[in-house]
């Protein structure tokens, strides 16, 4: 019998969760109960699962009945409920808690490669014939198998195997799309929903509009979906986002709301009443939650995910995780670790913890000068990835970056005023909508003195009052050839207006 296992330390961490379920899901999805050595604390681990997964509070009455419920004889176990109780006595910390988790996989994985050690030894014990390389052969087979089963979890397939299958599978059962709907038609038709696992970006100068961009996608993504979204800021408080939220709803001008001022003009005051009314009878169900993270590092980031992920959208479903921005908040950099090595293991730290819940996160990073856009002609602002800070890492681990910025005084002319205030161009898109234009991105374009030039499709936006509106792509300007009237919404009236007029 294996000597390799501790019941202590199992004991030691179901009492840790009872006192501190908080805790749980920083283990869940590393931890299983399989990995306990006592098939008693395995079931007990299990069941603590099932409690916290509904949602349901878990005490040690709740445990016992969960337990009891199952029928099953535990060894050695005269009273479950004594038993419970006596866990529950064992109180571990965040820290000690975790490291007793990873404790026990360790020895689950070592008595596994124990368990084909003895294989191993039996096999050369009972096979002494057979040739060196037939030995090794078998050896590294029976080795390779328990340690995938702790480092990985796939093996190389032939991809052509269950292709048509898999296929047929889609097409007996089509779908509108493959994630979560941006409020956004033409980022969906171009370049998809969000999917699970992967991460998206935005890149752009301070004062841009990112943060507006970053709380209007998030907000119509609760609503096109009815999922919950966290929106994770390290600049801006809570009050700030809801007067912005406020602000533009309303319709009316920040500074009134701050201040208060808009309680002193009978119009301001009317359609703030009917934006107050609208919040409280139709946006209170939506599941948008802010917090403010400008002093907390990437691992609290990632644990305030994990439990917020468990509490509020529960495993396994869907939910949006927004992270505005990128940037250092208390990670160490020093001569052998600097800031774009620090940045680069942040946004893999993210694709991790997307991968881990299976839903996608949003973001967003600085570019240095050379986008700026305020002040300047088209030609004299660079669009290409050179312009992001950190660009090389931060495009190894998202899924879609796209630089978004006001237009110049150029672009407007050209463009017409009523196409918006801003754009959204692709650098870099892994999945394609069902209007993607694949790796060729350019659309010809007739200036005003006869000439064609060819230059990258992109998204147009109108930013007013914190307001963001989708006003169509370079395509759709191209076709309209001229002014596009853009609806909006004033308290619960729709009108027309064309935007800086």
């Amino acid at each position: 019998m294996s000597s390799l296992y501790s019941i202590e330390s199992e004991r030691a961490l179901l009492g840790g969760l009872l006192n501190k379920p908080v805790t749980f899901p920083d283990i869940d999805g590393h931890l299983k109960e399989t990995d306990f050595f006592s098939r008693e604390h395995g079931t007990i681990y299990a069941c603590i699962r099932q409690i916290l997964s509904e949602k349901k509070e878990l005490t040690t009455t709740s445990l016992t009945t969960r337990v009891k419920s199952l029928g099953l004889r535990f060894k050695g176990v005269l009273d479950i409920e004594e038993y419970i109780e006596a866990i529950s006595l064992n109180t571990l910390n965040d820290k000690a808690i975790l490291e007793t988790a990873q404790e026990i996989v360790k020895l689950r994985a070592f008595r596994g490669m124990e368990s084909s050690a003895n294989e191993i030894k039996a096999f050369l014990e009972k096979n002494k014939a057979v040739s060196l390389s037939s030995a090794v052969a078998t050896v590294d087979g029976l080795m390779a198998n328990t340690i995938n089963g702790f480092v990985v979890d796939d093996i190389p397939v032939n991809i052509f195997d269950e292709l048509s299958k898999e296929v047929i599978i889609l097409g007996n059962s089509p779908t509108e799309g493959t994630g979560l709907k941006t409020p956004y038609p033409s980022f969906n038709s171009l370049f998809g929903e969000l999917r699970g696992g992967n991460v998206y970006g935005i890149a752009s100068r301070p004062g841009q509009g990112k943060t507006t961009f970053l709380c209007d996608m998030a907000l119509g993504v609760a609503r096109e979906n009815n999922v919950p979204v966290l929106f994770l800021d390290t600049e801006m408080t809570t009050k700030e986002i809801r007067l912005r939220m406020a602000a533009s709803i309303s319709g009316i001008p920040l500074w009134y709301v701050e201040t208060g001022s808009w309680n002193k003009n009978a119009d301001l005051r009317a359609r703030m009443n009917n934006a107050l009314a609208k919040i409280d009878s139709e946006m209170k169900s939506l599941k948008f939650f802010h917090f403010h993270v400008g002093n907390k590092t990437i691992v609290e980031v990632l644990t305030i995910i994990r439990r917020w992920y468990w509490s509020v959208a529960g495993r396994g479903n869907k939910c949006l995780i927004v992270y505005d921005y990128l940037k250092l908040t208390g990670e160490k950099v020093g001569a052998n670790w600097a800031e774009y090595q620090a940045i680069g293991e942040k946004t893999n730290q993210l694709k991790a913890i997307s991968v881990e819940i299976d839903n996608p996160v949003f973001t967003a990073i600085q570019i240095n000068r050379s986008g700026e856009s305020s002040g300047r002609q088209s030609k004299e602002v660079t669009d290409d990835s050179s312009v992001i800070a950190q660009s090389d890492r931060v495009l190894w681990f998202v899924t879609f970056l796209a630089i978004f910025r006001r237009k110049t005084s150029d672009e407007l002319a050209l463009d017409g005023k009523d196409f918006g205030s801003h754009k959204l161009i692709d650098l870099k898109t892994r999945y394609q909508g069902k209007d993607a234009a694949g790796h060729q991105n350019l659309v010809e374009r007739q200036l005003e003195d006869g000439t064609s030039v060819f230059e990258p499709n992109f998204v147009s936006f109108n930013i007013e009052n914190f307001r963001v509106k989708e006003t169509g792509t370079l395509k759709d300007i191209i076709a309209k050839g001229g002014p596009l009237q853009v609806s909006f919404k004033k308290g619960d009236e729709d009108y027309e207006e064309a935007p800086f007029k």
